[in-house]
């Protein structure tokens, strides 16, 4: 047998050469795409460079100058390329997923976190996938009403933070039996000051309005009463210095036993990372992301939990109270993924 390496344009052009050197009993080992140098270090255009074996090519030696040694190494040679074909495969098979998690948008760090060594997403591929987001995600850290009273609600504005504490109060009370009082701080908005009452008229629940820390305190001796205090308020923006430097002195001396940070899965990673850093004040906040409903791909959720190291605690879906939240969960995340969202 004859070994022989071929350099050309294209695979058409070595295929070309191949034949007219080694006859059309060739059979190729190996292929790959290589670069040449060119001048001061420059690479020129791409080639391919096929390395071909046929048994009857005439040998430049004669035969009884072959060694034993020339066999082997020939051996040798021809097992090489095949393992590195065979690992060729199923790197760029390894690398596929984790492109295509990167492409969905997540993390290039959490992709191969998640991705390396999945070969497809069939269903053992699924189901690795789906254990490794549980674990990333961690188990869901449900409201723990037995040992937290005071539990704020803060985010930025338009992530639906008040239907949130809506959905929340009516599970306290309607699964839970809790006794409950809302509070809210958001005076900057009249609508959501208006949309607090509305929810705590039809639970039968009391809402106060508090203008600053100093109104919050007096009313400690109410909160005794009841069982959970649930404290909205004012969106900020992440970019408003004046209003992020109120919330801090409010979550400074407000003094509450949880606090949840609140974010919408429609809002773009990039964003996100910016928000959680200016977040970052809040302390051991614990994660909400609302509004599951108004997007297909959930790579922000998986990236949020990243960039903040925080638990997450629950999901939104919808504007139905009190249906619309869940415990998050990894299953729309997995879901979505395999769909190509």
């Amino acid at each position: 047998m004859k070994v022989k390496k071929y350099i050309a344009n294209d695979y058409q052009e070595a295929l070309r050469m191949i034949k007219a050197e080694m006859g059309s009993n060739a059979v190729i080992l190996h292929q790959n795409k290589i670069k040449e140098r060119g001048i001061i270090g420059l690479f020129k255009k791409s080639k391919v460079e096929v390395v071909a074996a046929v048994e009857d090519y005439p040998p430049v030696i004669p035969k009884e100058s072959i060694t034993k040694n020339d066999i082997n190494e020939l051996k040798n040679l021809i097992k090489t390329i095949a393992v590195n074909k065979n690992e060729a495969v199923t790197e760029t098979k390894e690398k596929t997923l984790v492109s295509r998690l990167m492409d969905y948008g997540i993390e290039r760090e959490v992709s191969h976190l998640l991705g390396e060594g999945i070969n497809e997403l069939d269903n053992k591929g699924i189901k690795i996938l789906k254990e490794r987001i549980e674990a990333f995600m961690g188990p869901p850290q449900k409201l723990n009403t037995e040992k937290s009273k005071k539990i704020l609600f803060i985010g930025p504005t338009g992530v639906g933070k008040t239907t949130t504490i809506a959905k929340i109060a009516s599970n306290l009370i309607l699964n839970e039996g809790k006794n409950i009082m809302l509070v809210t701080a958001d005076i900057f908005r009249i609508a959501a000051v208006d949309q607090l009452k509305t929810y705590g008229e039809i639970l039968g629940v009391p809402v106060k309005v508090v203008n600053n820390i100093f109104e919050l305190h007096k009313l400690q001796p109410e909160f005794e009463k009841y069982d959970v205090v649930l404290i909205d308020t004012a969106g900020r923006s992440h970019k408003d210095e004046k209003r992020i430097n109120e919330l801090k002195t409010f979550i400074k001396y407000a003094n509450c036993d949880e606090t949840y940070l609140c974010l919408s899965a429609t809002t773009k990673s990039d964003d996100l990372k910016e928000i959680i850093q200016r977040y970052e004040f809040a302390g051991d906040y614990k994660l909400i992301f609302t509004k599951l409903d108004e997007t297909d791909n959930y790579s922000s959720i998986l990236n949020a939990i990243y960039y903040s190291e925080r638990p997450i605690s629950y999901f939104t879906n919808g504007q139905i109270v009190p249906d619309d939240i869940f415990l998050a969960e990894s299953e729309p995340i997995v879901t979505s993924i395999a769909k190509g969202n």
